[in-house]
């Protein structure tokens, strides 16, 4: 079970911390990286996990990992999460994180769903109408699902618009039977 407090709270902290080294971006790049490492070697991610490993085994094998190759502060805070018995929340953090400094750098990330591929003039035109909406700057993910029929509909966090023909037709639908119930 995901617990929110923590993956908050960490991903807060390094936040702080990475701004003020004025390695903010570095550590986003980086943290990517790294939770990908882990993602691809399930045995370094046991081994950092495991209760039966000592805990210098862990922050030496880390700091031979890393050191060098991520920046300071985020070596320091994965040595952190060692000593607090949080790795397994990394992947949880580096997520938690990453909405942060985009969040801080005022982007909001949106889901495009169609019927079929957007053309890139169609793109950008819908970019610029949900920036202008929203004023901020949008990272799109576009997704295609023929059941929309035609149409587009936009997630963005808890907003969805949502102008496709499949969801016209039904409140159609719906209309009709309410009318004809009657």
């Amino acid at each position: 079970m995901r617990d929110r407090g923590v993956e908050t709270r960490y991903a807060r902290a390094l936040m702080l911390a990475a701004r003020e080294a004025g390695e903010l971006d570095g550590v986003a790049e980086s943290f990517v990286g790294v939770v990908a490492a882990l993602g691809q070697n399930p045995a370094l991610v046991a081994f950092l996990e495991g209760p039966q490993v000592a805990h210098d085994e862990k922050t030496a094998l880390v700091r031979k990992l890393f050191t060098g190759r991520v920046e300071a502060t985020l070596l320091h805070f994965l040595l952190l999460l060692i000593d607090k018995n949080r790795v397994q929340h990394v992947a949880d953090i580096q997520r938690e994180f990453a909405a942060m400094v985009e969040e801080s750098q005022g982007l909001s990330r949106a889901t495009v769903v169609t019927a079929v591929p957007l053309p890139e003039d169609l793109e950008r035109d819908l970019t610029a109408r949900l920036e202008k909406l929203t004023g901020r700057r949008l990272l799109l993910t576009k997704t295609v699902d023929p059941a929309v029929l035609g149409g587009v509909r936009v997630t963005m966090g808890d907003r969805v618009i949502d102008g496709t023909v499949r969801t016209n037709l039904d409140k159609l639908r719906a209309q009709l039977f309410r009318t004809n119930v009657r």
